[in-house]
């Protein structure tokens, strides 16, 4: 069957299969919570649509498939996302949902079939996923490694971190992007996205605008999610030289994420990574109501950022892997 959100029983069946297996493969969750996924779904977005299928016999939900269809870049592409209840496993059920998703996708004219498995050893990569697509056809074509922080961090423990940067301004921001830093943010934000190691990956860098950032911004909002941003302005040229974000939801309140954190080229080995995180941190902890997990994601060959963040006290906890399968 299926599943596009707009019937709140279906989709809160169709969420909390997924959201199940992700609590039994990893040892620190994430995702969406069911209000935010279902806004995801139901909205409508400039740059990607969100829908699903659902496997089903009779009162039995065996599995699911997430799909998210991209519309301004990676265009012939869809990414998926399959969860299987353990009690219907190695029956076939992920392969139904696989050759599924295979038939939609080719009748809307994709020829990229992409996933990632967030479960991965944190050393090898391997888990029961990746042997699944490793024999459905799907190649590997690129890793990050997985660290989380346990919260709160005290306050010695911060202020033991921090050093000046001269030259530089620290510059904060909730939701909303000032409109005096918008254009140059929307820059930031590209070469953060076309930065990042991608790996083998066949993916096209998303080239953001004043107005993508804003709907981004409305988005998180209309999901009930909050999030600080912290940026360093280099005050010769009052241009920004880096920023980070950090946030999450009240509807699930143990779990925030570290979203970007890019420092422009001509501004690096200034230890402005760790200048704008600390802030950041301390706004976020500002939020807690209990003790939460901060997650991110690195390449492995993004040894900078990764040394920043065991600096901070990050450990490894799995690998994800992107896959790809031409259709």
């Amino acid at each position: 069957m299926t599943v596009d959100g707009r019937d709140p029983d279906v989709f809160k069946r169709f969420y909390e299969l997924k959201f199940a297996v992700r609590r039994e493969e990893l040892e620190f969750p994430v995702g969406l919570g069911l209000e935010a996924a279902r806004v995801l779904m139901t909205g409508e977005h400039s740059d990607l649509r969100a829908d699903g299928l659902a496997l089903v016999d009779g009162d039995a939900w065996l599995g699911i498939a997430w799909l998210d269809w991209w519309l301004l870049d990676n265009t012939d592409t869809v990414d998926v996302e399959l969860a299987v209840d353990p009690a219907y496993r190695r029956q076939g059920a992920a392969t139904r949902l696989l050759e599924a998703v295979i038939e939609r996708a080719r009748a809307e004219g994709r020829r990229m079939l992409t996933g990632i498995n967030l479960a991965g050893d944190p050393v090898t990569g391997e888990s029961p996923g990746t042997a699944f697509a490793g024999a459905r056809g799907f190649v590997r074509k690129h890793a990050e490694l997985h660290q989380v922080l346990e919260l709160p961090l005290s306050e010695e423990q911060l202020a033991s971190m921090e050093r000046p940067v001269p030259g530089y301004e620290i510059v904060q921001w909730r939701e909303h992007t000032p409109a005096e830093w918008l254009d140059e943010f929307a820059d930031l934000t590209t070469g953060m996205y076309a930065d990042v190691p991608h790996g083998d990956r066949t993916v096209e860098a998303t080239r953001w605008t004043p107005e993508l950032v804003r709907e981004a911004e409305a988005r998180r909002v209309a999901q009930g999610r909050f999030t600080f941003t912290t940026a360093a302005v280099h005050t010769a040229s009052g241009a920004l030289a880096a920023y980070t974000q950090m946030g999450g939801t009240p509807e699930t309140p143990d779990r925030l994420n570290q979203y970007d954190t890019y420092v422009h080229p001509p501004h690096r080995g200034r230890r402005l990574g760790i200048a704008v995180k600390l802030p950041n941190l301390r706004s976020l902890q500002s939020r807690l109501t209990q003790p939460a997990v901060l997650h991110t994601w690195n390449a492995p060959e993004n040894t900078p950022m990764i040394a920043v963040n065991e600096k901070l006290g990050f450990r490894p906890t799995a690998q994800r892997t992107a896959w790809e399968r031409a259709l």
